[in-house]
């Protein structure tokens, strides 16, 4: 008698526990969607990183036109302004107004190919192993001297909005020619001073808010570097020509 009904008691248990009519398959909706939106949810996360990681990898493009500050400071001083040492060729050139102007003209210039050592091949400079040859015949290796203090060659660089409270990122070795192009209004201080030293920011750094644009394939290096000092002349200006002494009639063009 108490064995029968236990056993009831325990069909009863095992029924009640059961909230589906026989044969009723178990719902598995809700489940399935959970699984869904965290497997949606994970492969939208990987393709905005990885379509921010392609976007940094490719910028600049052939359609950007940047402009990043650009100096040269041996031994405390900064010297004057680099130029083109011939036509832009890439893309990446310098109007001598201390600017490094950034406009690709195709996959040799855009990318990781725009760096350092696509505009140093513009000016003419040769940075390697510690040591540059720079367009005015200046030559200078780490362990040369500064003022009694023996003198490195480092790349000193700043993120767009400097200040002079900004601390800048000391590149040194192949990181110079390595550096890149990342964005626009960066400046970049090629220095060779003493290790403990860190150069003030270029003085083209004022030029960066109003920079003169030239677009690319509009102008070879001549044209560039001349474009601040240019005269109009008489033939190119028929109405003023016509009005105005010969002596009055060239006129300065701003750059």
């Amino acid at each position: 008698m108490g064995k029968a009904s236990s056993s009831k008691k325990i069909r009863r248990v095992q029924q009640a526990g059961v909230s589906r009519a026989p044969g009723q398959r178990r719902n598995l909706m809700y489940p399935a969607l959970i699984i869904a939106i965290v497997v949606i949810g994970t492969a939208l996360v990987l393709i905005a990183r990885d379509n921010r990681q392609a976007t940094a990898s490719e910028s600049p493009t052939t359609r950007d036109h940047w402009h990043e500050a650009f100096g040269i400071n041996v031994c405390g001083e900064y010297l004057d302004p680099a130029a083109d040492d011939g036509p832009d060729r890439l893309g990446i050139h310098t109007h001598q107004d201390g600017l490094i102007h950034v406009h690709p003209f195709g996959a040799g210039a855009s990318g990781e190919n725009a760096n350092m050592q696509a505009f140093f091949d513009q000016i003419g400079a040769e940075v390697s192993d510690g040591t540059m040859k720079l367009f005015d015949g200046t030559e200078k290796s780490d362990g040369q001297e500064c003022e009694g203090k023996k003198a490195e060659l480092a790349l000193f660089v700043w993120p767009p909005q400097a200040n002079d409270k900004t601390d800048p990122e000391k590149l040194t070795g192949s990181e110079i020619n390595e550096a890149r192009f990342t964005e626009d209004g960066g400046v970049y201080v090629l220095s060779f001073n003493p290790s403990g030293f860190t150069p003030p920011l270029p003085p083209s750094v004022s030029e960066l808010a109003n920079p003169s644009d030239v677009e690319p394939g509009q102008a070879t290096d001549e044209g560039l570097n001349s474009a601040t000092s240019t005269t109009t002349p008489a033939s190119s200006t028929p109405a003023e020509s016509t009005t105005t002494a010969p002596a009055e009639t060239t006129t300065s063009t701003p750059g």
